[in-house]
């Protein structure tokens, strides 16, 4: 009696090798439709995971319909043997929700105090500590900054003397600290969609961001500067600070928003059940 099965991650784990599953009751309900919703690579983290994209290929073999959450990831898979021409793709943005993540009205920045900001439950290097840790050091030469890492913190390498360190929150808390900000930055590398630069932005902050990040410079040209290296960063800082209201007033709050991101998946639902919206 089911219609639809959402496929998250195929691999074999301690409850059994979900893909076959599925393909057993793909056989007895021939009816039963698919999903497999894309939303990783081996990138980030290839010495762990270098079965991960022809895993998740072979498991597609079985679906009547992919969603990658992004076109970098899309693009990724193509590379490695996806058939860019299936008309059984979509791809869909994560977006966060907008009852937690929303902008302060009519909000300025103050040039004698610049708050910048980011988080991450990860303490993974490659969230882009190296910025971090760079940021820290500004700080520590320029009163008119200030800058607040919310989450794990991987003082491995750098123990931090000018940041301001939160402990990981939640929700409707994160968006309450974020919106006290003026600036989020992330140099996070090779992120397949991610969700901390989307909260940050539907906060009502600009973002400053890494050109190695991923699918975070598809979700935030609009909206925000690239760098691609540190040296890079204070030039970026400074087009942001003298347009922020200009940069601010692009960020489109529907598009970050869950509420766009579940319509797009009822969409698909309605695609692969042949069902019309009502």
């Amino acid at each position: 009696g089911i219609d639809v099965i959402f496929m998250f991650d195929p691999r074999p784990s301690p409850a059994g090798n979900c893909v076959n599953s599925i393909y057993q009751y793909k056989l007895r309900y021939p009816a039963t439709k698919i999903i497999q919703r894309i939303n990783d690579t081996d990138i980030a983290r290839p010495l762990d995971r270098p079965w991960r994209v022809q895993a998740l290929l072979q498991a597609n073999s079985i679906v009547d319909h992919t969603v990658f959450i992004s076109n970098w990831v899309k693009n990724h898979y193509i590379e490695n043997g996806y058939d860019k021409n299936s008309n059984s793709n979509t791809v869909i943005i994560n977006g966060c929700n907008e009852n937690w993540y929303f902008p302060k009205l009519n909000k300025k920045i103050n040039n004698k105090k610049i708050k910048l900001i980011t988080h991450h439950w990860s303490n993974n290097y490659m969230k882009g500590f190296d910025l971090y840790h760079y940021i820290d050091r500004l700080v520590g030469e320029d009163n008119n900054l200030s800058f607040t890492y919310m989450g794990r913190y991987n003082s491995s390498q750098y123990k931090p003397k000018n940041t301001k360190i939160i402990e990981p929150k939640y929700g409707p808390e994160i968006g309450e600290i974020l919106r006290d900000h003026d600036i989020y930055v992330t140099a996070a590398r090779w992120e397949a969609c991610g969700m901390h630069h989307i909260e940050g932005a539907a906060s009502g902050l600009p973002v400053i961001y890494h050109s190695e990040g991923g699918a975070i410079p598809e979700v935030c040209s609009s909206h925000g500067e690239e760098f691609s290296s540190l040296d890079a960063f204070l030039s970026c800082l400074d087009k942001v600070v003298s347009n922020y209201s200009t940069i601010r007033n692009k960020i489109d709050y529907d598009y970050l928003s869950m509420s766009r991101s579940c319509q797009e998946y009822e969409k698909v639902i309605r695609q692969v059940l042949e069902i019309r919206s009502q």
